[in-house]
Formats: C-alpha cells, sequence, structure tokens
C-alpha cells in the first residue's frame, strides 16, 4: 500500500511540475512590411468582375488588409484584342458588364497594373468547365462516430479529352461550408497529366466530400456546389495554398510564401506584387434538404 501511495505522488508532482513549467512569454516581433497582393479571379458569368488589390497586414494583427487606391488596373482579352478598365470603389477594382460576361472559354487574358511608376502583368487562360449532373440528399440515423442529419453527394463528370483541372467548393445556407473544405480534381480524381481517367464520372471522395459527417446538413439547409474550371498553373497555386493552410502537426510543412504570377515589367523594377490573378469558368448547382 505505501509503494502505491508513493507512486501516486510522484505522478501529483510530475503533473504538477510540467504545469508549472507553463509560461506565457511575449514576443516583441518586428511587425515587418507591408506586402502588396492581388486576390484577382476573372469568372464566365454576367456580372461584376472584381479585382482585390491590398497590402498584407502583420502577422499578429487582427485588423484587415488595407486597400490600394492608388492604382491603374486594365483586363485584356488577349485572344479578343479588347481591354476593359477597371475603376477603384469601395475597397476594390471593379469592371460592370451588364448582363454580358467578359470571360470567354478558350481565350487567354493579360492583367495589367500600372502602380507606382512600375508596370506589372500576370495572364491566365479561361478553361472549359467540367459537367455537373446533381446533387441528391438523403437522411441518415446516427452511425458510429456519423453525426445524424442529411448527407448530400454530388454527381458530376469529367468532360472528354485533354486533362481538366476543377475547383469544387461547397456553400450551406449562402455560405462557404468550411467544415468540408475546399477539393480539387484533375479529370473528376486525384490524377495528374496523365489523363487515365477522362470522360468518367468524379470519383467518390469529391462525390461524398461535399458533406461533413460531424456536420451533417439539416431539414431545410441549401446546399449549393460551384464547379469552377482551373488551368493547370492555376490548380498548381489552389493546390499550394490549401497546402499553407491545413499544414499542421508533426511533419507539418515549413511556411512559405505561394509563389506568385504578377510580374514587374519594367526594367530595374524591385517592387513585387505577391498574390493570383487566375479566370475561371463556373457550373453550379443547388438542392433543400428535405
Amino acid at each position: 500500500m505505501r509503494t502505491k501511495v508513493i507512486k501516486y505522488i510522484s505522478v501529483v508532482v510530475l503533473g504538477a511540475s510540467l504545469t508549472a513549467c507553463e509560461r506565457v512569454i511575449d514576443l516583441d516581433m518586428p511587425k515587418g512590411e507591408a506586402l502588396p497582393y492581388v486576390d484577382a479571379w476573372i469568372t464566365d458569368q454576367p456580372e461584376v468582375q472584381t479585382i482585390k488589390f491590398l497590402k498584407a497586414v502583420e502577422y499578429q494583427s487582427a485588423g484587415a488588409p488595407e486597400a490600394v487606391s492608388d492604382a491603374t488596373i486594365t483586363l485584356t482579352d488577349v485572344t479578343a484584342g479588347t481591354t476593359y478598365p477597371f475603376t477603384y470603389q469601395n475597397g476594390a477594382y471593379n469592371y460592370d458588364a451588364g448582363s454580358a460576361a467578359i470571360g470567354i472559354v478558350g481565350h487567354t487574358y493579360k492583367l495589367s497594373i500600372d502602380w507606382k511608376g512600375e508596370q506589372f502583368e500576370a495572364t491566365d487562360e479561361l478553361k472549359r468547365p467540367s459537367i455537373l449532373d446533381s446533387i441528391t440528399g438523403e437522411f441518415k440515423e446516427e452511425k458510429g462516430d456519423d453525426k445524424a442529419g442529411y448527407y448530400a453527394k454530388l454527381y458530376a463528370h469529367d468532360p472528354v479529352g485533354a486533362v481538366d483541372y476543377c475547383w469544387v467548393r461547397t456553400y450551406r445556407n449562402g455560405t462557404l461550408n468550411y467544415h468540408v473544405g475546399e477539393m480539387l480534381a484533375a479529370d473528376g480524381s486525384f490524377g495528374g497529366d496523365e489523363g487515365i481517367s477522362d470522360g468518367f464520372a468524379f470519383i467518390p471522395p469529391f462525390r461524398d466530400g461535399i458533406t461533413s459527417d460531424q456536420e451533417p446538413y439539416q431539414k431545410g439547409d441549401v446546399v449549393k456546389v460551384l464547379l469552377r474550371s482551373l488551368s493547370k498553373p492555376s490548380h498548381q497555386f489552389i493546390e499550394q495554398t490549401i497546402e499553407q493552410l491545413t499544414s499542421g502537426g508533426l511533419f507539418a510543412k515549413v511556411l512559405m510564401n505561394v509563389p506568385a504570377n504578377v510580374k514587374n515589367m519594367s526594367p530595374g523594377g524591385a517592387t513585387k506584387i505577391y498574390g493570383w490573378f487566375g479566370t475561371v469558368a463556373e457550373v453550379s448547382a443547388s438542392k433543400k434538404m428535405e
């Protein structure tokens, strides 16, 4: 009995000593430079097109990024030879084409930024979208670790020919569903340039991936799935971004700036703009869980 008491006391003392070692330390970190970056995605939809040009805030800041308002931004449809001037308003640069869409599948687009006497450019090709067939929903009782609720499924397939990259985004009642995250597909699977699954239905991880088994949908929820086409460079950018945002644990990757496609075209220009300019074709479908 005495031996057991001594062992118990030893464990308590060890736990107390480990707790006593915890100490909150305020790090005096330098604020660093407010790096400029763009968030620019042009779509094939008849809607206002928006380009954000911002300055990043310091790591520990809870404030919003500062908008850069003194730039001249234009978009050029290189294929058609048409230029669209973007106007700064309410923290972003916008172009309203009314009921027309300025994004056309198969066309190449160039973003031009004139800022502080330097010229910057980025290009991307607007690719065809994947084919969204339907969204289904089924109520399931709680089973094991899976919670009770409505489980939605995505049915989509890849167009025949070439390698098609797709960005799958899921919304719940009008807002992005962060419980399921972003998904990237190549020909409806996790393949690369081989095109081994060309023309087939999206594989089950994408079909089932629009529902979280810990936060399934409830009666009355509206599920929307948006498929966005991507060029290969844009696919690689989103892939690296997701890896940076979700990396964690013992074998987490070292954080680093994801490569940008905005290039300084001015001779001797030293300023660098981060972020990405991309073009996407969109298809979507919605279903109410009931």
